[in-house]
């Protein structure tokens, strides 16, 4: 009898593992400023399931009436593929933010400048200098600190 109930509870812990999967709220927010730069910020929450990923895109859903904002629930082989360097704190090509939110789900943020009225890429997300994407991250984790998270870090771009 010990022997079915432990091959029982191995057969559970081994598919419980093989079928876990994560899913990320995915956000994006098209924020304008004074001068007419264009900005978006991407964040991106990693959590469990599909219920907990819908509950953290409910607030952010409220936001549709002062930006443009789009959000997304994904999951799969290919967004854990995608997001695995970023979740890992690897560096990538472009600068981010990375903490735990204060509910501890991981949270990533990074931004975009879209190029303006006169350049030939019109609307396209274009990479920041690092100097002023530095400037940025510091004054979000100025920020992400006032609101109670106390341990963003900057991951910096890989070296070319």
């Amino acid at each position: 009898m010990k022997k079915i109930l432990l091959m029982a509870l191995g057969i559970f812990f081994f598919t419980t593992l093989c079928f876990a999967q994560d899913y990320y709220a995915l956000v994006e927010i098209l924020i304008k400023n004074d001068v007419g730069l264009a900005f978006i910020m991407n964040t991106m929450t990693k959590v469990s399931d599909q219920k907990t990923c819908d509950k953290i895109l409910s607030p952010i859903n409220q936001l549709k009436d002062q930006y443009q904002v789009r959000t997304e629930c994904v999951t799969g082989q290919e967004w854990d593929k995608l997001l695995g360097d970023i979740f890992a704190n690897k560096p990538t090509s472009a600068i981010y933010i990375s903490y735990k939110d204060l509910d501890g789900y991981e949270t990533r943020i990074n931004t975009k400048v879209l190029a303006g009225l006169n350049s030939p890429t019109l609307g396209i997300p274009v990479g920041l200098p690092i100097k002023e994407t530095t400037l940025w991250a510091n004054a979000m984790i100025k920020a992400l600190e006032k609101g109670g998270i106390k341990n963003a870090r900057i991951i910096y771009p890989a070296k070319k």
